[in-house]
């Protein structure tokens, strides 16, 4: 049984209870190992980067759990280009355990990491792993344009749903002309948003979230789906490659554009 699971960042009071310090990953395996009865994960990642702790840090804790038995492989999540690529070269200039793989967002609404993440990942030679292929439901064809309204979760960040915005308005059109495009081809939405997702040649695999059999049967098709040139070259038109519709569901720069770090010294 293949065991991958990552390690979530909390922003607690307690400094050693936060980020990608030794400390913390270590205590975080060995909680984990308990808590799943096993001996050894097969793949660990990092769920983001920590803005305060060198990635040599939390290489180099990763590399002894490695060495120790208890992780085989590591992984990194929601590292832009840079951050990969300063990833591997601390590995190999400090003969550290590298990543071999990338969890970031990926589906036709967020195709932010087409433009320095996928090539990264491709010239590195890592296994690209795409979260979210339905974008939360809104490539399911769970909310169209006359009947728009958010979801009970309280646990989603309410931007990403408040039907009310400019851009999600934006994202129900996108998503009407994709289910037209779908149906034209043969297809549901569902299977046209993850086989658009697997066709990018640097994608290794799609995680998908199915809560019963019906909807993870509903899924499964897309894995033998090849979309045609001018299936592809109209979803081009509809989201030009590299772009996010709504920015709300970026997840990247949430330290990088904030105010201070953009431009304000402070005083």
């Amino acid at each position: 049984m293949f065991l991958a699971t990552k390690f979530l960042m909390p922003m607690g009071e307690d400094l050693n209870q936060r980020g990608g310090s030794r400390r913390w990953i270590i205590h975080l395996v060995e909680n984990s190992l308990r808590r799943l009865n096993t001996d050894y994960i097969d793949l660990y990642q990092v769920h983001r980067p920590s803005p305060d702790t060198d990635v040599e840090e939390t290489l180099g804790a990763l590399t002894d759990l490695v060495r120790q038995g208890k992780v085989r492989y590591i992984g990194s999540s929601s590292y832009c280009g840079s951050q990969i690529v300063e990833a591997q070269w601390a590995s190999r200039s400090r003969n550290l355990e590298r990543f071999v793989t990338e969890q970031p967002p990926y589906f036709i609404l967020v195709r932010g990491i087409e433009e320095d993440v996928l090539p990264a990942v491709q010239r590195h030679g890592m296994g690209t792993l795409p979260y979210s292929p339905l974008s939360g439901g809104w490539l399911s064809g769970r909310w169209q344009k006359d009947s728009a309204s958010a979801p009970a979760s309280a646990a989603r960040p309410s931007a990403r749903f408040d039907m009310t915005s400019a851009a999600n308005q934006r994202k129900l059109d996108v998503v009407e002309e994709l289910a037209l495009l779908a149906e034209l081809a043969g297809l549901t939405l569902i299977e046209l948003a993850i086989a658009f997702e697997l066709n990018h040649p640097g994608v290794t695999a799609a995680i998908v979230g199915p809560r019963t059999m019906e909807q993870l049967e509903s899924y499964l098709p897309a894995a033998d789906v090849t979309l045609s040139s001018d299936v592809l070259d109209r979803i081009d038109q509809l989201v030009a490659p590299c772009v996010t519709v709504n920015p709300d569901d970026n997840s990247y720069g949430a330290h990088e554009l904030t105010p201070q770090a953009r431009r304000r010294k402070q005083r």
